[in-house]
């Protein structure tokens, strides 16, 4: 059993005493504490606390997610644009080079001292050797490294992203397949000609599909 003190003669009473046996005086009661429910309230609201810091750390790993996603969608229609102006320019290049067509943006490829190279691959070499183009390629590459570095941070998707994701392989899949032949053209002119407009085809189609997962 407790022990308390009488508040007016100091007297050692039991702590449920309500009168003081010494000088009859009225003795409060101390509220117990409800320790109980104290524990009980704190438990509760360190879940709670958990809980919204779990639900906010979700949302900002979908907010970077989907940033990045829109960001490396952008960036490869960027690039996908270079490297259509770059393979349109190779084209007329190979074409005019071996059907001896002049034009005023490829006659300084296709020609030498006022006739036409003999081979399609010296025009070629004269085009990739030229610094304009030397810088266009170049950009198309840097940009080709960048969506990779972005492609990568996108591995493992949050639940509400992984349907935009399968889009956006699909789509990162089209682009690599469009810069490459660009940047590293081969074959026939013919079979350059079809497959780089397969390509650039499939990467606007892809982009705007895409397009429907962003804002």
């Amino acid at each position: 059993m407790g022990l308390t003190t009488c508040p007016k003669c100091e007297e050692t009473i039991s702590e449920k005493a309500t009168v003081c046996p010494r000088c009859n005086s009225a003795v409060k009661q101390k509220k117990k504490k409800h320790k109980g429910t104290i524990i009980s309230i704190i438990v509760f609201a360190l879940i709670v606390i958990s809980a919204l810091g779990i639900g906010i750390s979700q949302k900002a790993k979908e907010l970077k997610y989907y940033s990045n996603m829109e960001k490396v969608s952008f960036t490869m229609i960027d690039g996908a644009a270079k490297a259509e102006n770059a393979g349109n320019l190779i084209k007329s290049v190979w074409y005019n080079a071996i059907f001896e067509e002049r034009n005023s943006e490829t006659d300084k490829y296709t020609m030498k001292n006022g006739k036409f190279v003999d081979d399609f691959n010296d025009a070629l070499s004269e085009l990739f050797a030229d610094e304009n183009f030397s810088n266009s390629i170049s950009e198309i590459e840097a940009n080709q490294s960048e969506v990779t570095n972005l492609i990568k941070q996108l591995k493992e998707p949050p639940k509400k992203y992984e349907e935009a994701y399968s889009v956006l392989k699909v789509y990162y899949d089209n682009y690599l397949k469009m810069t490459k032949i660009v940047i590293s053209p081969a074959g026939s002119l013919n079979t350059f000609s079809e497959d780089f407009n397969t390509y650039d085809d499939n990467t606007v189609n892809s982009y705007e599909k895409m397009k429907l997962y962003l804002d």
